[in-house]
Formats: C-alpha cells, structure tokens, sequence
C-alpha cells in the first residue's frame, strides 16, 4: 500500500484530496500548518524526513492572496518557490513522487486560444512569478513530479484565508441587496476542487508518465458570466452588473485570459464542464447541510 503525505490537508484544495483518498487504497498522512510551516523551509526536508518512508507528496500549501503577494514579495517566493525546491530535493533524494499546485496566472493572457503546458510563461503578478518559479525549481531538483496548473478555484471548504469562496461571496452580497460589479473582460475556467481531488486519485493510483498538466473545468467564462450562473442555478434574482476590470483596481494585475487547455490531461480523466461541476457543488454543499457534514 502506497504512503502518501498530504501538506495542506485543511485547505479547500487539500479537504477534497483528503476527502477522496481517505477512501483509496492507500495510507493517507494529512499535514497541517501546525505540523510543519513552509514559510520556514529549513525546517521541510528534516520534517518530512522524520516521517519516515512515503512513497508520494502531495503538496497544497500556497500564498495565493494574489494582491496581498505584491507587498509580502518574500514570503510569496518563500512559499510558492523555495519551499516546492526543498520538497523536490528531498523527494528527489527518497524517490518519491511530488504532487504539486500551480496556477492560470502563470499566464500573461495575451492569448485567445487556450493555453497549453509548453506555452510560454509571463506572468503579469508577483504570485504568478513565484509559482512559476516554483514549476522551474521542482523540474531542476527532481525527474518524478507532476504539476497540476489550476484555475478560479471553488470548493465546500472555501479558500483559507479568503472568507469562503467566489460562488459564496456572490451569494452573501446577493442576500445583502445592493448592486453587485463583477468584472466581464477577465476571462478564465471556474473548477471544482473535488474534480481536482478525483483527479490526483487517478494518478496516484497508475500514472506514471510525468510532468505538468493543465487540470480546470472545461469551458470559458467572464467573472461576470460566472456570478450569473451562480444566482441561476440557485435561482437568486440580483442587481447584477459587468464592469470593466479597468473600473476595478486591483493592486496585482491580472490576465484578460487565461483558459487552460486540458488535452493532455484527457489521456488518464476528462474533467466537466465548469456549469456541470458547479452543480455538482451545490448537490454536495446541499447533501453535507442536510447531513451536518463538513
């Protein structure tokens, strides 16, 4: 039976994986920030070491507070680059697998067409910067790891650190009853964590032809389309808005597009389209309040 570390397991990408490997055939060992912080990555290698053998690492840690990265620069790279290396080194030393996150926004979005895993990267932000600076440390120290790419992420556990997550924020302000400005000329693919999770339990199980891969809900949309879908499916009626990202400022920049194209992915799962998976996360979210679950 394979070990697996899961760092990050309390988070809304991490509570899915533990979710769906805690009914897989393997030994699950979540991790928590009170476990072991990455910030201080002096401390990773000696950590996972003192776990004794595993055979993969998932890792779902990040500073992903995406204008908050502009001013807390250092810890951005401390985070999302030097804390994979450490992971990768170590990994590259035991022969473990390295299961990481990366993002959309590694991405300038000056493309229309969605993008793919040999594009270019050109990140427009410092948290794009330090994620794609993490993919180049995990390829330089270690040959078995794969890069999962990952866009506007929505799941029942909500994003740490965030105040839930876009779906919920939508549907919090709708409740308030003031006009709601979305922006309309961002351009990107809403995905559910749990169809990320279904994911990593297929590659953990058999897949062993490495690398980085695009892994998002199949379609497009604007922020704004996404909200509308939102109240739709909910059957919310709301001051709804679409607002230029011009009239929106935020501190980081952020691409006008940035789809991922999940072909290759396509080879070992399919993920669904954005619109099904969020009615899949409304039935979930609706199950576990019926069943005081979380």
């Amino acid at each position: 039976m394979k070990r697996i570390l899961l760092l990050g397991a309390n988070g809304q990408l991490g509570s899915d994986i533990r979710s769906v490997l805690t009914d897989a055939p393997v030994e699950l060992v979540p991790l928590y920030r009170r476990d072991l912080d990455v910030e201080r990555t002096d401390r990773i290698g000696p950590f996972l070491r003192e776990l004794g053998p595993f055979d993969a690492l998932i890792n779902c840690t990040s500073y992903h507070k995406t204008d908050e990265c502009e001013d807390y620069a250092e810890k951005a790279f401390a985070v999302n680059a030097l804390a994979p290396r450490e992971m990768a080194r170590l990994c590259g030393e035991t022969g473990a697998v390295l299961i990481h996150f990366t993002t959309d926004y590694v991405f300038d979005g000056r493309s229309r067409t969605p993008y793919r895993e040999t594009d270019r990267t050109s990140p427009l932000n410092v948290y794009g910067v330090s994620k794609a600076a993490g993919e180049h440390f995990i390829a330089a120290y270690h040959d078995r790891y794969f890069i999962f790419r990952v866009s506007s992420l929505f799941g029942t556990a909500g994003a740490s650190g965030k105040g839930g997550n876009f779906v919920e924020t939508m549907l919090r302000l709708a409740g308030g009853g003031s006009p709601i400005r979305v922006v309309d000329d961002q351009i990107m693919s809403p995905t559910h964590t749990l169809d990320i999770a279904e994911t990593i339990r297929t590659f953990v199980a058999d897949v062993s032809d490495y690398g980085i891969y695009h892994c998002s809900g199949e379609g497009e949309c604007s922020w704004h389309d996404f909200a509308a879908e939102v109240f739709r499916q909910r059957g919310v009626t709301a001051d709804l808005q679409p607002v230029p990202s011009s009239g929106y400022k935020t501190k980081a920049s952020r691409p006008a597009y940035s789809v991922l194209d999940n072909s290759k992915l396509r080879a070992f799962r399919t993920m669904p389209h954005w619109t099904e998976a969020l009615r899949r996360y409304f039935a979930r979210k609706d199950g576990l309040a019926t069943t005081g679950g979380g």
